[in-house]
Order: C-alpha cells, then structure tokens, then sequence
C-alpha cells in the first residue's frame, strides 16, 4: 500500500535579455547586410577570375560554403534570412514576419530571430482614403435625400439611413482630426518653427562674439581673447549649430561613394519613419544571437514516491519493508504546466506570497505599480501569473497582460463624462488620453453583417496595451 507521496519539481526559468524593437531590427538588417557583402565578394571572386572558363565557374559556385554570420561556419546556405507575410482576416491585422536562423540544418547554432512587422501606411495615404470614404457616406446622404423626394424610399427609411451615415461620418471624421494633427506635427509645427528662429537668431549673437574677440585680440595683441572665442564656440555654438540641423532636417545621412571616392551628404526634412503610421503589433518574438557552446543536456531531476509493503491492519513496528520508487517527472505531470498557485495574502516583502517557487520567483520580479493594481484584482493576479509562467516554459519570449475578468468593454460613460471600464487602471489610463483619441479607441469594433453584433477584441488589446505604458510594464521580458 502506497503511504506517502514526496514529488519533487524543478523548473528552472531561463530569461533571455530581450532588446527593444528598433534595436533588433536593426541588428537583423545588420546581419542581413554582413551575409550578403560577404556571399557577393566569393561570387565576385568567381566570376572575374581570368583563369576559369563559365563551366568551371559555374562549378565553382556550385561548390560556394558562406559562412554563418552568428556561429562562422561554413554550409550550403550559410544563414538562412526570411521574408513572410500574414494577410488580414477578421480576427487579425496583417503583418510580415522577419526571420534569421543557422544556415546548418543538421547541426544548427543558437541564431534565432524572429521579428514581426506591423501593416504600415503613409500618413498622406491614409488621411486621403478617410476624406474619399467620407466623401462616399456624403454622397448617400444626398442621394437618399434625392430618393425620398421622387418617392423611391419612404421618410422613414431615409431618416434611418441619415442617421446610421451621420453616425459614421462623425466616427471617422474624428480619425481624420487625429492623422491630420499627427501630420502637421510633423510637416508644419509651429513650436519647431519658433525654435528654430530663436536657435537661429542665438547663433548669430554668438557669431558676433567670436568676431569681437577676435577684432579684441588683434587690438590688444592678447591672446586670452582667442581662448574666450573658441570656449564659445566649443561649449555654445557648436552645439547650438547641431541644433539647427537637426530642427531643419530630420534625417542627416552621410555616405561614401566608393565609385567617385567621395562622401555624399543627404538631409531630409521629415524622414519617412515619421510620416508613416503602423499599429502596435511590432515585436520581438525571438532573439538569440552570440555563438553558444552546445551543453550536454541536464538530467531531470527525479521524482520519489515511498511505498511500503505494510499489510492492512499491521503495526507500524512490523512493517515489512520499505522501497523507494524512482518515477519520472513527465510521469507525474503529462501535461507538463505548471499548476494554479493560490497567493498567500499578508505574507511577503509586499504583502503577497506564493507556495510555488516559480511564482515567487516572478512576482519579485514585477513593477511595483503593476504589483498595486494586482493586489487590487486578485483574480486577474492569478490569471496572469498562470499565464505568463507556461509561456514561458513553452518558450515563450515574453509575457502579455490579460484582459481582467470583471473589465467592462465598451466602457460605461459616466455623467461627468469619464469612461467607467470597471477596473481603476484602466480608467485611469482611458480618461488621460484627450476626448478625440477616446472617440477614435471607442470604434476599435468589428460589426457582424448580419447580427450587428460587435467584437470589442481590438479595443481590448488596445487598452491593455495602454495600461502596460500605465504600470511600467515593459516589453513583457520579466
């Protein structure tokens, strides 16, 4: 008969650092650019060797090993760089996906990047379309009106129409306000413009004071004068100067020109990053770059479970014998999660506890402001510590905040004109944003044709995204 049962579970969390965004993105292309230089100067060897003829440089290629930009060994395809796209459906947005692995398939290294890429959209592109689609809903207005006056609808059914245009209209001319707002901050904004002449107008007094230095040290042969000039120009003007190119153009590129021998300066006034717009679904899924060692694989730990052969109505004192059975973890747990762990409340450097490791292990690592909302919302506490910790341990990179179980979506408007999510973070969060980014958020709704019923899912992940800038929560990377 089984007496006692000792299971022992080690899960050990290994977090990568994960760089933002824009840093991987960067160290992908940089990658990219490394391979490609180095697989164009081998074929360029091949093909302006004298020596051999097209056959046995075709040969030659055929036999091309580049090497691994991460691990630096050669195969065949040396670093595997891809290029795949997701079109939208009526769950998701589309997106492209970049990745970058060990071009070794039978033995690969650690490289692994994996990169998702918002939809983006020019700016211009997408105040147009609102102006031609607002212009469309105008249009029926006046055409109903038409119709209504040859008797082809009836009053009512032209009052209904009118209002489910006007309705719309008002939604999207709101969208419209925003873009606009967005696009002459950066085309036409009249506080750069105000620096930017009194940057201007600074440097020139400051060009007058080295000029009387100088005419004072030609005076008074006294090179202190000299000293004063270039203190001014080294600690004022100069960086006063990168002001004014900065305010003027956004983007400074200088580049060689390996054909001419020159260097080429080019200055844009807005770069194109800034008059884009794209959603929030960039992210760093995968990074892992640095060539590793491979390491023997660890031997789990095993689990225990005490038998005895006691027989039923014997006393302990003449027990037989006692066996200790080895049995394996996957044995114990099929599913291979990490359970549910109720928290300890009033325990703890902040007053929560856990009895599983792991989640003590996670909660210290939690923004103290997160940490205040959770205590607030045990259930949602429960739900995201669940969540993240089997994230991880099915190699996820990074953990995402669940919508909490008592949110109100679409929010309740309050008297007083504040949003009422049912959760203080979230209003919180919502009420700061100004009224015509609130409109905009309240129309993140997908409509059924058929039922009218509407799907408030991007207004969800909008808002937790929100409140993640609210409670310092990062990229997810605990």
């Amino acid at each position: 008969m089984q007496i006692n049962l000792l299971t022992i579970i080690y899960i050990i969390m290994q977090i990568d650092e994960i760089p933002s965004f824009d840093d991987a993105l960067t160290e992908y292309f940089k990658l990219k650019n490394i391979f490609e230089n180095q697989l164009s100067t081998y074929k360029k060897k091949i093909i302006n060797n004298p020596t051999l003829s097209n056959r046995e440089k075709r040969s030659e290629y055929l036999k091309l090993m580049p090497k691994c930009v991460n691990c630096k060994r050669p195969s065949k395809r040396g670093t595997i760089f891809s290029h795949s796209y997701t079109p939208s459906d009526d769950k998701i947005e589309s997106y492209r996906i970049l990745q970058a692995s060990c071009g070794d398939l039978a033995d690969p290294c650690n490289l692994d990047i994996k990169i998702q890429l918002d939809k983006i959209e020019k700016i211009e592109s997408v105040i147009n379309d609102i102006k031609n689609e607002t212009k469309e809903y105008k249009n029926k207005i006046i055409n109903d009106k038409n119709r209504l006056l040859f008797g082809i609808i009836d009053t009512e059914t032209a009052i209904e129409n009118f209002d489910r245009n006007k309705s719309y209209i008002t939604e999207i001319t709101s969208v419209y306000e925003m873009y606009l707002d967005i696009y002459n901050k950066v085309t036409d904004n009249p506080e750069k413009k105000v620096e930017l002449d009194d940057s201007i107008v600074q440097s020139y007094n400051l060009i007058g004071e080295i000029k009387s230095c100088i005419s004072k040290m030609i005076e008074n042969d006294d090179t202190q004068y000299a000293e004063d000039a270039a203190t001014i120009y080294t600690t004022t003007l100069k960086p006063l100067i990168d002001k004014i190119r900065v305010l003027k153009y956004n983007e400074n590129i200088v580049f060689y020109d390996d054909e001419n021998n020159t260097c080429r300066l080019i200055q844009n006034k807005n770069s194109i990053s800034q008059l884009n717009t794209d959603g929030y679904q960039n992210k760093v899924l995968k990074f892992s770059v640095g060539y590793e060692a491979k390491k023997a694989p660890k031997k789990k730990p095993a689990t225990f479970i005490v038998e005895s052969d006691t027989e039923e109505g014997t006393e302990p004192s003449e027990q037989k014998e006692l066996t200790i059975k080895i049995q394996e973890p996957d044995e114990v747990n099929q599913s291979g999660e990490i359970p549910q762990d109720e928290p300890i409340i009033g325990e703890g450097e902040d007053g929560i506890d856990w009895h599983i490791q792991e989640y003590k292990d996670l909660w210290s690592k939690l923004p103290k402001k997160l940490k205040t909302e959770f205590k607030l919302n045990i259930d949602w506490m429960k739900d995201f510590m669940y969540k993240c910790l089997n994230a991880r341990k099915k190699g996820g990179l990074e953990c995402r905040l669940p919508t909490p179980p008592n949110i109100i979506i679409p929010p309740r408007e309050m008297p007083n004109g504040q949003y009422d999510f049912g959760v203080s973070i979230y209003n919180t969060a919502f009420n700061k944003q100004p009224s015509s980014l609130q409109k905009t958020y309240l129309t993140f709704y997908k409509e059924d044709l058929q039922t009218k019923e509407k799907n408030y899912s991007m207004l969800e992940d909008a808002m937790n995204n929100l409140v993640e800038k609210e409670v310092d929560f990062g990229r997810g990377f605990f």
